[in-house]
């Protein structure tokens, strides 16, 4: 009887040790667990923190450098945006409306046009690497260390000598001696002499309007009489070639309308306009599109 009992007793003891042992190896696992979980969320932390550091160095240079890193176009935001509007309110004739919204909208392609034509840039209406280095040119000249868009900035003389505009006559007139010599174009002596133009329309407001369904009436604007012609095809790209579908004015108008017709029921065409002026500089429009009627 003694060593039955002696012998439960010893069972009973090697069970609670058993027990002990799996607590023991239960509960060291799960430390190895949260650990392992502590050191990933560190690392995803530091990850983060330098993530940060990156994007607050980039900010940073954006504005204290005053320059512009990246191409900007319609549809985009940010504070490179805000500046490059700063920038454009500087000139009341590139940006009258001057709107400070960090948001790249259509008043802000129209008043890009507006620089790139004044700076004899492609106008394209968003930044790209000509306008971007040039605008960065223009703000190491005029702002220096400041680390601000100086007012007036674009029409500051040195600023507008490096933009290459001045006044400018109308076709066939001549600068005065007096103004020829302010420009630095001649001394007092100097025969004056015509400046060329040339600087292409800006084209903007392009749309379709009147549609039926064998006809459409192509509408838009430009800053300066020019001519007007409509390239237009049913497949896409359009290409500006003489074996393209086209129709044309040569009268010189700032309201330009051409009316197109012939054309098939329950179609898509797409379409580019074009404007010369009297220099014959040309300006192409991104491509459009319209639907005729069934």
């Amino acid at each position: 009887m003694k060593k039955t009992i002696t012998a439960l007793t010893i069972a009973v003891l090697l069970g609670g040790l058993g027990t002990v042992a799996s607590a023991q190896t239960t509960t060291s696992t799960a430390t190895s667990s949260a650990s392992a979980l502590l050191e990933q969320l560190k690392r995803q932390v530091e990850s983060l923190q330098s993530q940060l550091q990156a994007a607050q160095a980039t900010k940073q240079e954006i504005i204290g450098t005053l320059r512009l890193l990246r191409e900007l176009r319609e549809g985009m935001s940010g504070d490179d945006v805000r500046m490059l509007q700063q920038i454009l309110a500087t000139d009341p004739q590139i940006y009258p409306e001057g709107k400070i919204t960090g948001y790249f909208g259509k008043l802000t392609a129209k008043a890009v046009k507006m620089f790139q034509k004044k700076a004899g840039i492609s106008q394209v209406g968003r930044v790209g690497p000509q306008t971007l280095s040039k605008l960065n040119e223009l703000l190491t000249e005029g702002a220096g260390n400041s680390g601000k868009v100086p007012p007036g900035l674009l029409i500051a003389p040195g600023i507008a000598k490096k933009l290459g505009y001045s006044p400018q006559p109308l076709p066939g007139q001549v600068l005065p001696p007096g103004i020829l010599k302010k420009l630095g174009q001649g001394g007092a002596t100097s025969t004056p002499t015509s400046t060329p133009d040339l600087i292409a329309p800006v084209i903007s407001a392009v749309s379709a309007t009147s549609t039926t369904s064998s006809s459409v009436t192509i509408v838009w604007t430009t800053d300066e009489s020019a001519t007007s012609k409509v390239w237009y095809a049913t497949s896409s790209p359009v290409v500006a070639t003489s074996t393209t579908a086209s129709v044309s004015n040569s009268a010189l108008v700032t309201n330009h309308s051409i009316m197109l017709s012939g054309l098939v029921n329950n179609t898509n065409y797409y379409y580019l306009v074009q404007s010369a002026d009297a220099a014959m500089n040309t300006t192409t429009s991104a491509q459009s599109s319209f639907a005729t009627l069934p």
